[in-house]
């Protein structure tokens, strides 16, 4: 197997600047275009698209992914970006890729939504000599899903949900703008949705369901290599879950289409690592590549911030939060790193890796870097999410000069945490469960096989569990966080089952500790912000805290 380099750069896309990554193998055979799904479904297939990455490149085959405009860390917001844009932004990749690897047979690999995408480039060009389509789903039943999940949403926030799916749809008709996922949804997408349909294409394709949405291979004919590989959805599956066998078919089958061709050495353009408000960077091992990106100030650097994501998170957050924020930060002077926890993201390593000490490392790691790239005796504040408010106290602990601490959604740690913490867990998705079972259509589907009943189980019944000496090591962290002295402010939303007895551990904790501290509920809002109010809402709170004045403070 050959060894391969991993480099990410910003690719220029009509005066736009796309997040991209390659994947460069010492000599190539072949170049594949990985084409991701839209919006909050990229955050679930950003994982098993590098490793699939690596899995080619450690082949031979040269890899690229990118972030459409408005997602991930490119450039633009979403609602901004022209339909049409995502398309003109494909091919742009693929000319890249092609430049990259002259002459070499080029792949593209889609999945969902980007599975329409790479068919849609295949067919418009002579230069794709394959495709391969991970459970492609039409622009029509994509929006109905997304507006299905803000129903479900709703209902978990407030009881019912606010508007009927057809009330929605009439509102993209008449060209208004809709919340989904955390996204905002204009008119022009939701029309542009209905035209992205299935489509054949003359070259060799794969084609695999896995078990969703089967209706959509249909349009695909003699070309095309179909399996009945199963699996979940894991691009909208919260944490890492296995897809080895669909990567491992699928590097399989393309490196039969280059079976004969001979490898020759590949080399890169001069790459744009940095925009005047972006920079890429990776440091750590070569074995463990440790990436991170840059929000660089518009103003005088008066500070620093570090974003540290979630369990099953990644360095944009969930629906780009934490590239939201630090770029709200950049205009008040603050320079922002947000790194990629070994096995997550970017980075290095394997997600079975990870841990919460694991982490703890890896930002330990990141603080001295953002320390070096400060002005002497400049403050740095912490931002955490989820389990990245874990590893934030972890390093308080041991670094007390940490001006400032952020928690979103703090999960309780060591002795704080309560017994009932997995038993509301299970309640919650057990009521969610139980107002899906009200509906015919999901009756339907458990009695003709098309609900896999083994992952609803697995969601009822497998809540986080920590071990014994994990919960040891939480609380030898609170034992050294005793002695913290400068500000906390803990944000939750209302309608996170854990929310409360989370509240209430740290309230208490802080109190009798005499750590200074304020605490934020958002009204109905979900443990990860998923709407365009309370993500407003949460940085009225977030931004004011961090870029008011620091007053750094000695330990103790």
């Amino acid at each position: 197997m050959d060894s391969f380099i991993q480099i990410s750069f910003f690719l220029p896309v009509n005066g736009n600047h796309l997040a991209a990554t390659c994947f460069l193998p010492g000599a190539a055979a072949g170049g594949a275009l990985l084409i991701q799904p839209f919006v909050e479904e990229r955050k679930g297939t950003l994982p098993v698209f590098v490793q699939t990455a690596r899995a080619l490149a450690a082949e031979g085959i040269t890899a690229l992914l990118f972030d459409f405009s408005g997602c991930g860390d490119s450039e633009c917001d979403f609602e901004a970006a022209a339909p049409s844009t995502f398309e003109t932004e494909c091919a742009a990749a693929l000319d890249w890729l092609a430049a990259v690897c002259p002459g070499l047979p080029l792949f593209v690999i889609g999945v969902r939504t980007g599975a329409l995408l790479a068919s849609r480039l295949a067919a418009a060009r002579g230069d794709v000599a394959a495709v391969a389509l991970w459970s492609p789903v039409s622009g029509t039943d994509f929006i109905r899903q997304l507006l299905q999940r803000r129903m479900v949403n709703d209902m978990v926030a407030y009881g019912k949900a606010q508007e009927s799916r057809v009330v929605l749809e009439k509102l993209l008709r008449q060209n208004f703008t809709v919340d989904l996922d955390g996204y905002l949804i204009t008119g022009a997408f939701y029309v542009w949705l209905q035209e992205l349909c299935p489509q054949s294409v003359n070259v060799p394709t794969l084609a695999v369901s896995g078990g969703h949405d089967r209706k959509t291979l249909s349009a695909h004919d003699s070309h095309t290599t179909t399996s009945e590989l199963r699996y979940p959805p894991f691009w909208n599956t919260v944490g890492h879950v296995d897809m080895g066998a669909l990567i491992t078919m699928t590097v399989t089958w393309l490196l039969d289409r280059v079976r004969d061709q001979q490898s020759v050495p590949c080399r890169l353009p001069a790459l744009a690592d940095a925009t005047p408000t972006t920079a890429f960077e990776d440091f750590g091992s070569i074995v463990k590549p440790f990436s991170a990106v840059w929000n660089l100030p518009t103003a005088p650097v008066r500070g620093g911030a570090l974003f540290l994501h979630g369990w099953s998170g990644d360095r944009t957050g969930p629906h780009r939060l934490f590239t939201s924020c630090a770029r709200l930060l950049t205009q008040k002077g603050i320079l922002c790193l947000r790194p990629d926890f070994i096995g997550r993201g970017l980075s290095g390593g394997k997600s079975g890796e990870a841990s919460i000490a694991l982490m703890a490392e890896n930002a330990q790691t990141a603080l001295d870097y953002l320390r070096q790239h400060l002005p002497s005796g400049a403050p740095i504040a912490v931002i955490g999410i989820c389990s990245g408010c874990k590893v934030a106290l972890t390093l308080a602990a041991c670094n007390q000069d940490i001006a400032k601490l952020l928690l979103w959604s703090a999960e309780s740690m060591g002795s704080l945490r309560s017994p009932a913490t997995g038993l509301r867990k299970t309640i919650n998705v057990l009521n969610i469960y139980m107002r899906k079972l009200l509906k015919p259509e999901i009756w339907r589907k458990i009695m003709t096989g098309r609900v896999q009943t083994g992952m609803v189980a697995k969601a009822l019944v497998s809540q986080e569990k920590r071990s014994a000496e994990e919960a040891h090591q939480e609380d030898a962290v609170l034992k050294h966080f005793r002695s913290y002295r400068n500000q906390v402010c803990f944000v939750f939303g209302g309608s996170d089952p854990d929310a409360a007895g989370s509240l209430r551990a740290y309230e208490r904790y802080c109190r009798i500790n005499k750590i200074p501290h304020q605490v934020r509920v958002i009204p109905h809002a979900g443990h990860s912000f998923y709407s365009e109010p309370w993500t407003r809402e949460l940085f009225e709170t977030s931004i004011p805290f961090l870029s008011g004045e620091y007053i750094a403070r000695s330990p103790g």
